[in-house]
């Protein structure tokens, strides 16, 4: 039994209404919690050097070149920090009207299998945990993943004439734009995989996929040439290295174990990643073009990334694309009858872990005080001793689960498209709430204390920096201006140790401050706060 008839339509609707409200309502939430660090940061200094300098074209970070990303998703930042000034909010925006146009594309491009199919895959993609928190923030994936979805539509379900190869050599392209040449190693895999498993008219659909990638590289490429003429090609060297180098040797704080994807995609993705597991894995049953080239996009983001030593939490998002495309799938064929049980059983688990989780967090902060002598490290004491305030609606997110819970083991008999849409509004509800409570608290515990010293010393003429530990903070709140650097010192060693004309302010963990004292011997320790120790080095000649 299919579940796109008519007494479904209005429902459906409203959920897509409510996905979008939920996605836009973002803005209210972000725009009180500082940029993170790394990526957050990161990519809003260098749309904020881009904007003050007036480089456009070359991405900076400290007025040198950043040679890590392309410029597209830095000049969507740029676009909005020159619209609406500089802010967390400003960085954010992209992602939040990214997140109201892929909820409308999906289910423009997912009606034509049903209504309430387009709606589904919309909803089950937007009201996911993960989608939910990158929707809401300033790293570069959503827009990245978009542009291969549309890049790859065409070929995924096995509908690419020459007109085709243009369109999807333009998303393409623009993907590559965004995140560089991961979207080419990705598009290229599931073409290959597509090849092997539609034997029809491989040689002329190899020749589409080859003139579709071709295409995809010539806006990178017309870039690196004019940089090239630049620098003498310094930074497309640099760039194609750093690209190389992150595939093949983890980088420095994101290690993971082989099947740490599978954990991000079935908890990080959920409800959407629990509910795709039948049609998923059920390949006779859900055997249609568009069936085939998701489970291909799909296997293609988990086995890569699983390969790729480098783990970060969102590389494996464009795998989000496919699970709530079958989760949608398992619900409007009717296919989950048998299998419904346990999806119903192992959601309430993954609800239960979450719960445990939300309720943790104000019980440890309310405890602290007997918790600390325990603790051995010392940063980790001094960022747990920062005053913090816990009130009881830190409570609210367990509690919200605790209904929630209670009104699914209820209602565990309604039909599967009704118990979906109470998961997703339960996720919604949930994922909104903890924003608020908990994130502004954890990022005062991580780095709250960083950020507020730079900020501090936005308005002085001063260098900034820090040793041992790696940071965008004290460029995008310190307000690093280019004449500081360019007139002076934009390299570490003058910074430190040469003699400047301007004072530094720097911090360190807390555990190196004896040795960055020998180090830097004109040094003065201002404090030691939040896991951090921070310092003024003296201006040492005169300008």
């Amino acid at each position: 039994m299919a579940y796109s008839t008519q007494p479904y339509r209005f429902w459906s609707l409203s959920m897509l209404t409510f996905s979008l409200l939920v996605i836009s309502t973002g803005m209210m939430v972000v725009n009180f919690t500082p940029l993170f660090d790394w990526d957050e940061i990161n990519f809003a200094e260098s749309g904020r050097e881009m904007l003050v300098s007036g480089n456009w074209v070359q991405p900076q970070i400290n007025y040198l070149p950043f040679h890590e990303k392309p410029p597209l998703f830095i000049w969507m930042e740029l676009f909005c920090f020159k619209t609406f000034g500089v802010s967390a909010l400003s960085a954010r925006l992209p992602n939040i009207l990214c997140g109201l146009v892929t909820g409308i594309l999906l289910w423009r491009k997912g009606e034509k299998w049903g209504v309430t199919q387009g709606i589904l895959w919309s909803v089950f993609l937007g009201l996911s945990v993960l989608p939910q928190l990158y929707f809401r923030s300033g790293i570069i994936d959503p827009w990245f993943n978009l542009f291969i979805l549309l890049g790859l539509w065409p070929s995924l379900k096995g509908d690419l004439g020459y007109r085709e190869v243009l369109i999807g050599g333009f998303w393409l392209g623009l993907a590559v734009m965004t995140k560089g040449p991961a979207a080419g190693l990705i598009a290229g895999l599931c073409w290959l995989s597509l090849l092997a498993l539609r034997p029809n008219a491989r040689l002329r659909r190899a020749s589409q996929y080859l003139l579709t990638g071709l295409l995809a590289l010539v806006p990178i490429a017309i870039w690196l040439f004019f940089l090239w003429q630049q620098d003498d090609g310094f930074f497309a060297r640099e760039f194609i290295t750093y690209q190389w180098r992150l595939f093949i040797k983890e980088d420095a704080g994101h290690g993971g174990f082989f099947g740490y994807h599978v954990v991000v995609l079935l908890l990080g993705c959920f409800p959407a990643g629990i509910f795709a597991l039948p049609a998923l894995l059920r390949r006779k049953t859900f055997n249609t073009d568009v069936d085939t080239g998701m489970r291909v996009l799909f296997w293609v983001v988990l086995i890569l990334f699983s390969i790729v030593n480098t783990k970060i939490i969102h590389y494996s998002s464009l795998a989000y694309f496919p699970l709530a495309w079958f989760a949608a799938r398992g619900i409007t064929e009717g296919h989950l009858k048998k299998d419904w049980k346990k999806v119903r059983t192992s959601s309430l688990i993954v609800w239960g872990l979450y719960g445990v989780l939300a309720l943790s967090l104000p019980i440890i902060a309310w405890n602290l005080s007997s918790l600390l002598p325990k603790i051995e490290d010392a940063e980790m004491v001094s960022r747990l001793s920062l005053e913090v305030n816990w009130p009881w609606f830190t409570l609210l997110p367990a509690i919200i689960l605790t209904i929630g819970i209670g009104l699914l083991m209820k209602n565990r008999r309604a039909e599967p498209l009704h118990l979906a849409y109470a998961h997703l509004a339960l996720s919604a509800i949930f994922v909104s709430t903890a924003l608020v409570v908990f994130t502004p608290r954890i990022q005062r515990y991580s780095q709250g204390e960083l950020i507020h010293f730079f900020e501090s010393k936005a308005n002085e003429d001063a260098y900034f920096g820090t040793a041992y530990h790696k940071s965008y903070a004290h460029w995008f709140y310190g307000e690093v201006k280019p004449e500081v650097y360019v007139e002076g010192c934009q390299e570490r060693q003058c910074r430190f140790h040469e003699a400047i004309t301007r004072p530094l302010y720097f911090s360190s963990p807390l555990r190196k401050t004896e040795q960055v004292l020998r180090e830097v011997p004109d040094a003065e320790l201002l404090y030691q706060k939040g896991g951090f120790s921070f310092y003024r080095r003296p201006a040492t000649s005169s300008k």
